[in-house]
């Protein structure tokens, strides 16, 4: 009976059944501290050295908080029902693409979303080769790889242990990496003139209109935000409360994260002033402005951060592919995750097209974004089949064609090409001026929604969405 009840309990937390309220393990504080060390890797630096490369300050700074935040509000609402349900929000989309098409959906993702960790990676490799450099240790070119290849592995390996470790991780590691960006922030403003960083600008391109620049700052921050989709899904519904899990994504992203961002930037322009040349790396900042000691200790801290969101982002990940590949153990997901970011790893070049990543990545979460929201609270008003949820035995209301719900899947497709036919990512070519002033993101999460809604409305296809209607079971 033991073995069975050690059974049941990995299977809720580590795989697809629901978990019970009186078995939630996170409060706000546990809740917010995970999620704000899933978005406060060093790629957070990244995102503030690109913003910084677009905007002045100002206008980084009020589109890193109320971008971020204006975007989280609306997106994380869906979150309720993870919370509600103590189900992962990929058990919901089976109502939105089918059993199959999940599937579909959820490999995709992992493809395009998944990078992320290569980027925490390659910094963690970074920060640790300047820092030898500045200890006059000078390692061969390979050792990059190597040392991106180790932070991967640590990483899994606490995701290997369960959430017992990451919890513990995350509840020493965030208080720490505040300080530490308080102090990269005072050292920023205070080692070079105040109004070099207040009133920075960025140098332009001749000609160009200024409302361009803005506009890719705020696309930037909304694909930043909606990218971070798999921590929506995996950690609310370990909370007590829906109030608790909501909160704890909208401050965690909105607030540590785009802290982060900003802290970032204002490394980004000191170093610039100083050296000519802008860095993302914390340690490097700290060096050149500080003690040595100061710099070994964020030294560590950087390592933790980047090894604790590797370890956080494989636990959401692995536990996302083990809803849609049910009989696939937990740790061999994460396994497989670690194998792809380490050939990513190899590769090498996934922070050289960072800006371009983004908005690839936002091409498919805008409109899946949009798709939970409208078929959660408009179209289903939040009431589903928890059996055919669970394709339960006699229970097919989403198996819809085949196992793939075609209604969803091309709304997620038209989402897609919305994005895309506005701008470039890859050629940075805009299509589009008046619907760019929408953003790519915010046009296609916009697009979406209203095409799904529309859709719905037609007497066939409603009848097509919604055959769960005769056994509503939530």
């Amino acid at each position: 009976m033991n073995n069975v009840n050690d059974q049941t309990e990995r299977e809720a937390f580590f795989g697809t059944l629901p978990i019970m309220r009186k078995d939630r393990i996170y409060g706000f504080l546990d809740a917010l501290l995970v999620l704000s060390g899933y978005c406060i890797a060093t790629w957070s630096y990244t995102q503030g050295s690109y913003l910084a490369t677009l905007v002045g300050f100002k206008q980084l700074l009020i589109g890193a908080f109320f971008g971020a935040l204006l975007m989280l509000i609306i997106y994380q609402l869906p979150v309720i029902l993870s919370v509600r349900y103590g189900i992962d929000i990929w058990i919901w989309l089976r109502t939105v693409f089918g059993g199959k098409g999940t599937v579909l959906v959820t490999v995709v993702i992992i493809i395009i979303n998944y990078p992320w960790y290569a980027v925490c990676a390659d910094l963690f490799a970074s920060s640790m080769g300047n820092l030898c450099g500045l200890f006059g240790l000078e390692l061969p070119e390979a050792a990059h790889t190597v040392l991106a290849i180790l932070c991967v592995v640590l990483g899994t390996l606490i995701a290997y242990r369960g959430l017992g470790a990451i919890t513990w991780t995350t509840r020493v590691l965030v208080p720490l990496l505040l300080i530490l960006g308080a102090v990269v922030t005072v050292i920023g403003f205070v080692s070079v003139p105040f109004d070099v960083i207040w009133e920075f600008q960025p140098e332009r391109p001749e000609g160009e209109p200024n409302i361009i620049p803005y506009i890719m700052s705020v696309e930037a921050n909304f694909a930043f935000v909606i990218t971070l989709v798999g921590g929506m899904a995996e950690v609310p519904r370990l909370c007590k409360s829906e109030r608790s899990g909501y909160w704890a994504g909208v401050l965690g992203q909105g607030l540590a994260g785009s802290f982060f961002v900003v802290v970032g930037a204002v490394m980004a322009i000191a170093t610039q002033y100083v050296t000519g040349e802008m860095t993302d790396d914390p340690t490097l900042m700290l060096a050149m402005f500080s003690v040595p000691a100061l710099a070994l200790s964020s030294l560590m801290l950087v390592a933790f951060a980047n090894i604790g969101t590797q370890a956080v982002g494989s636990y959401i990940y692995g536990v996302m592919l083990k809803s849609s590949f049910r009989r696939a153990d937990y740790r061999i997901m994460i396994v497989i995750l670690g194998i792809y970011v380490t050939l990513l790893c190899i590769w090498g070049k996934i922070v050289e097209y960072f800006g371009s990543f983004l908005t690839v990545s936002a091409c498919i979460y805008a409109p899946l974004a949009a798709l939970l929201f409208t078929d959660f609270f408009i179209v289903r008003r939040q009431k589903f089949s928890l059996r055919s949820a669970f394709m339960l035995n006699g229970h097919t209301a989403y198996r819809f064609t085949g196992g793939f719900n075609i209604v969803g899947l091309i709304c997620l497709a038209a989402g897609a090409a919305i994005s895309l036919l506005i701008y470039d990512p890859v050629s940075t070519e805009i299509h589009c001026m008046p619907l760019f002033y929408l953003t790519p993101t915010g046009a296609s999460f916009i697009g979406t929604a209203v095409l799904y809604f529309a859709l719905s409305r037609i007497p066939a296809i409603n009848r097509y969405l919604m055959k769960d209607r005769g056994e509503l079971s939530v």
